[in-house]
């Protein structure tokens, strides 16, 4: 479905199922409704299939995930980066997803949460396992006892239940670490494909913010939509769905008008990793332009390898000359 009015329906209809694992044979993909979120154990994967709060978790997401909580992130974001580029000064060649764009946005998500991150690259899966096992029987309680950010206190403060906190926590990982990392590898690409834009970011410092506004609100990773299961026959489009098919709600055709709501059908998650994505890929390019005079690509730009899935579209890796 890709019509505005049809994915809107199809969003907040019951019949059209967030648990798709009875169709694991149609879909796949790594995000929330995809392989990932089956590979969880029942007890984490249940409370994130669950339709009955739905239209609650996004209104209760949508007052906390929002640019005034995200902004105070900076200095500890422009902390992040430095110590994930110092490394890089004695290098010849690198690799910036593997290095920065990846890791980023897990030590970020980590330090919100109150994670020690031992492995830098992680699946959001992984975080958030780590997160419930940490956290134990009381979410809210951890959250306010390892709250460091306004972002984490806001979270805690709400009166929800611990299956809602695991929800919202979930749309703060993958946002955190699936949107956003996409948003830095994209943005790096977009940055560096082109060696007179880069020589204009160092050359006229004043231009530096408009160019790097340009190039980070192009770098969205999502493209596509999220998938349903119908529990019964449902009427979208005029055509009648029969109950257990897989309809894919193709928000990405449906641009929202506000400029970190996301698009319709990626919601919460996707708003929060706009924010987090943005202000993260703002951070790494102002600091690689200002730190690294020799930076440029090691390939052409067509031969940079991008990865694609049914959600979304990201720099795989991108290897760079740093001397």
């Amino acid at each position: 479905m890709t019509g505005y009015q049809d994915v809107r329906a199809g969003l907040s209809d019951p019949r059209l199922s967030r648990d798709t694992r009875a169709a694991g044979h149609v879909i796949d993909g790594d995000d929330l409704d995809g392989q990932a979120l089956r590979s969880l154990p029942m007890a984490v994967a249940e409370p994130l299939l669950c339709t009955e709060s739905a239209d609650r978790l996004r209104r209760l997401g949508a007052s906390v995930f929002t640019a005034v909580n995200v902004e105070p992130l900076r200095p500890l974001v422009t902390e992040l980066v430095a110590g994930l580029l110092t490394p890089l000064r004695g290098r010849r060649s690198v690799d910036l997803v593997a290095e920065v764009a990846r890791p980023l946005p897990v030590l970020l998500t980590g330090e919100l949460l109150g994670l020690p991150v031992e492995d830098r690259i992680l699946p959001w899966t992984e975080v958030l396992l780590a997160f419930h096992e940490r956290a134990g029987a009381d979410l809210p309680a951890h959250l306010a006892a390892v709250a460091a950010s306004d972002l984490v206190s806001s979270l805690a403060a709400l009166k929800v239940t611990n299956d809602e906190m695991l929800n919202l926590v979930a749309m703060l990982v993958v946002g955190g670490v699936e949107i956003a990392g996409g948003f830095v590898a994209n943005a790096m690409s977009a940055l560096l494909d082109n060696p007179c834009r880069v020589a204009l970011a160092r050359n006229e410092p004043v231009l530096m913010s408009d160019m790097i506004a340009e190039l980070v609100s192009g770098s969205d990773p999502l493209h596509v939509g999220t998938f349903r299961c119908t529990t019964e026959p449902v009427r979208l489009g005029g055509t009648v769905i029969p109950a257990g098919e897989v309809v894919m709600l193709a928000g990405a055709d449906c641009p929202s008008d506000h400029r970190y709501a996301g698009t319709v059908g990626h919601g919460v998650q996707h708003r929060i990793g706009s924010l987090l994505g943005r202000l993260l890929a703002e951070t790494v390019l102002e600091q690689l332009v200002d730190e690294f005079p020799l930076l440029r690509l090691a390939v052409s730009p067509t031969r940079v390898p991008w990865q694609f899935t049914r959600q979304s579209r990201a720099v795989e890796s991108l290897p760079v000359l740093v001397s």
